[in-house]
């Protein structure tokens, strides 16, 4: 491998170590918004429950009648924020998929590399003691 060879590879090596750090970022963010989503339905879904297994204080004739009359609506809403918890499973598969294919070719990248028995420079651009 010549040195123009290895300093390429060397750098798409970097490049790809450089986009999987930043996928893992966006990963973090994935699982934020996803939790953020499930904490949402559960507010939801705590409103629709009996009062047996509700947390918190009973509810008035009153209260009780403007939260069924409401239920349709909290229904819908739910429906959206479950699709919301859909869209961001899907995306971080997703995430997660494209972060696989680029360890795969950091793998086979960096085994072409020790194939060669040329160790990549280290970032400060010297040589590796042997």
């Amino acid at each position: 491998m010549g040195e123009n060879d290895r300093n390429s590879t060397i750098a798409a090596l970097e490049d790809d170590a450089e986009v999987l750090f930043v996928q893992h970022f966006d990963l973090l963010a994935q699982l934020e918004e996803q939790l953020r989503a499930v904490h949402h339905t559960m507010r939801r879904i705590e409103r629709l429950r009996g009062g047996s297994r509700r947390v918190g204080p009973e509810l008035a004739n009153g209260e009780h009648e403007s939260i069924l009359l409401g239920l349709a609506k909290e229904i819908d809403e739910l429906d959206r924020h479950v699709a919301i918890e859909h869209d961001c499973c899907r995306a971080m598969h997703l995430t997660i998929g494209e972060m696989q294919q680029r360890v795969a070719t950091l793998k086979r990248v960096a085994a072409r590399v020790c194939e060669t028995g040329e160790r990549p420079a280290p970032e400060g651009g010297g040589q590796h003691p042997d």
